[in-house]
């Protein structure tokens, strides 16, 4: 019952030790209880994957504004203020991922993932503007490895992101799951440069903590809640510095076993403190 965060491109340099552990049966391990979460296919065996993210942010400052007041004939004062206004990101993004089961330990993966994004900003003034943008953020290619060492069911991930010909970006982390039936906690740790489902733009580089609990109602319905902290390196609104910032959301979702082998799930992260962002993701996983 593990749900991981970055569907998107999983892949893995595991250590020889790691390799060369003696690797249990699909029916002796500690998975084999998980029903719904366990998304990574079987060995020679596919998972096809696709979803959609409604996305929505919002955030306040300021832009320069000047005033001229003619004091006399022909002297002028120039004063200088700030305007504030409110900027608002509404969109959505979708994606279709396909893994496949080297080995019951070792899958690889490839993601495509594009995004629509609504920009509006308005001031005092009651003066507005908006633009409205398409994206496909390229195709994501990786591998993941799953263990039974450092936690119950451990997964590391990685990958690589390319669009336009050329490797612009990569995904490395690790998921770890501890199963107390009917419960499992779930700790995920990762470092993205680019492309993600869950932001607006791909000039970012960030790092990402997630921990959930995960509670089964019953072998079909599995619900789940916790804490992500993000701390995210972008471009500053003006000129080219970036800046480090941080995150802070709170996660809440189900999931579903629609039928044998399809799986759905519904989840929302939304923003606490002065992070004003949210993101409603609805997602099937379908194996093969």
């Amino acid at each position: 019952m593990c749900r991981f965060n970055y569907l998107l491109c999983l892949i893995v340099l595991s250590p020889a030790t790691i390799l060369a552990e003696t690797k249990p049966s699909a029916s002796d391990s500690p998975k084999s209880i998980l029903k719904i979460e366990d998304f990574l296919p079987e060995r020679q065996k596919w998972t096809v994957s696709s979803g959609v993210n409604i996305l929505n942010s919002s955030s306040e400052g300021s832009q320069p504004g000047y005033h001229i007041n003619q004091i006399s004939p022909g002297q002028y004062i120039l004063d200088r203020t700030n305007a504030p206004y409110r900027k608002e990101n509404n969109g959505a993004s979708a994606y279709l991922s396909g893994m496949y089961g080297v080995t019951s330990h070792l899958s690889l993966s490839a993601t495509l993932n594009g995004q629509w994004i609504n920009t509006k900003y308005s001031t005092q003034n009651n003066s507005s503007s908006s633009q409205s943008e398409y994206k496909f953020n390229g195709l994501g290619v990786g591998l993941s490895y799953q263990l039974y060492r450092l936690s119950d069911y451990t997964v590391f991930f990685g990958g690589v992101n390319a669009k336009d010909g050329s490797v612009g970006s990569y995904v490395l982390g690790a998921s770890l799951n501890w199963i107390y039936d009917p419960l499992v906690l779930s700790f995920s740790m990762g470092y993205l440069d680019g492309i993600s489902k869950e932001r607006f733009s791909n000039d970012f580089t960030a790092c990402t903590t997630t921990g959930k609990v995960i509670f089964a109602v019953n072998p079909e319905v599995s619900l789940n809640w916790g804490l992500s902290k993000d701390f995210i390196n972008a471009r500053t609104a003006y000129g080219d510095d970036n800046e480090w910032g941080s995150n802070t959301s709170m996660l809440v979702g189900v999931n579903v076993n629609l039928m044998k082998d399809l799986a759905g799930n519904i989840s929302h992260k939304g923003g606490v403190g002065g992070n004003k962002s949210s993101v409603i993701s609805v997602g099937l996983s379908y194996k093969i």
